[in-house]
């Protein structure tokens, strides 16, 4: 059965393009602090919190104008290896992109574990995707190292392409369906995702480079390779790979404090009975020797990394990944 999209109550699409985390009941107040950063960012585009099921939002995000959509692809989920790890939440730019069809032109799926420092999405949004269903940031293995062949690839007996990480995905809903994207998905899926990986191996297992390449501002994968530079290079999206997630203590010293302070504003506004983050200003520093290992790290991918950012002349502009 084709995903449908089941909108809450309330909400009707005000622009043609929109912006949309995704994430399950669990995740919702994480979620809630990109979605009220993006919201915040301008009435060029419409902004949800989307997952598999409905979901009631917070008084304080409708009244920002933030709705919830629903949509599951039954076709795709029947195929999916799915586990107590892997919850529906995570393949909801697949069902949206089905689903959102005739209600959006473009979609921009984002991860929870995202902030919104900068930048109009809208703006992103009606960027020329070169023709291609699909948008995104390369994966940071392949940031300094365009030509490395990822182990998907290699486990699927493929050569190396072009990879993207699937945190932040843009998608063409009419191109969408032109490629056959759901039913390619589901064959895919139920023929080699189990023991793979997830979305992100699975987008790429059907599309194998041909996606258009966003500039990595929209998808600044925070690590300790790319943490020192992150100031200079003044991401619109911050993407929290990894297990230090800003509203986790193990964050402490490592994700900055301002960072840290924006999630817990969100959860204590909104969410006041969720998990809190506990003292969110106070100032932690780096242990010495993580912090050198992370200086290491960047001054030896220095040239790589400034040749990377050097192939997108503003952060609107999207390229051919193979090119």
């Amino acid at each position: 059965m084709a995903a449908t999209a089941r909108f809450s109550p309330g909400f009707r699409p005000a622009s043609d393009v929109a912006v949309i985390v995704a994430c399950d009941a669990n995740y919702l107040p994480y979620a809630a602090a990109p979605a009220l950063g993006l919201a915040a960012a301008g009435r060029s585009h419409d902004v949800l919190i989307g997952g598999p099921a409905p979901v009631d939002l917070p008084a304080g995000l409708t009244a920002r104008g933030i709705g919830h959509v629903a949509a599951v692809d039954e076709t795709l989920r029947e195929a999916l290896p799915l586990d107590a790890r892997r919850s529906l939440a995570t393949y909801m730019e697949l069902f949206l992109g089905q689903a959102l069809r005739g209600h959006y032109r473009r979609i921009l799926v984002i991860d929870a574990d995202i902030l919104h420092e900068r930048g109009d999405p809208g703006r992103l949004l009606r960027a020329d995707m070169l023709g291609r269903a699909v948008a995104a940031v390369r994966d940071n293995r392949q940031w300094r190292t365009p030509h490395r062949r990822v182990a998907e690839f290699r486990r699927l007996g493929l050569p190396a392409h072009p990879y993207f990480n699937a945190g932040v995905v843009m998608i063409d809903t009419e191109a969408f369906a032109r490629d056959d994207l759901p039913a390619r998905a589901a064959a895919f899926a139920r023929d080699h995702l189990a023991g793979l990986g997830r979305d992100q191996a699975l987008m790429n297992g059907i599309l194998q480079g041909d996606w258009a390449e966003i500039s990595p501002l929209w998808n600044w994968q925070f690590t300790s390779a790319s943490a020192h530079l992150t100031a200079m290079a003044d991401p619109c999206l911050i993407h929290f790979i990894g297990t230090r997630k800003p509203w986790l203590e193990n964050s402490r010293g490592v994700v900055p404090m301002r960072m840290r302070a924006a999630f817990a504003e969100v959860l204590a506004r909104h969410f006041p009975d969720a998990p809190q983050i506990p003292d969110p200003e106070r100032r932690d520093w780096p242990r010495a020797g993580a912090l050198r290992a992370a200086l290491w790290r960047q001054w030896r991918a220095a040239g790589p990394m400034l040749r990377y950012l050097a192939r997108f002349p503003d952060p609107w502009t999207l390229r051919d990944p193979r090119a």
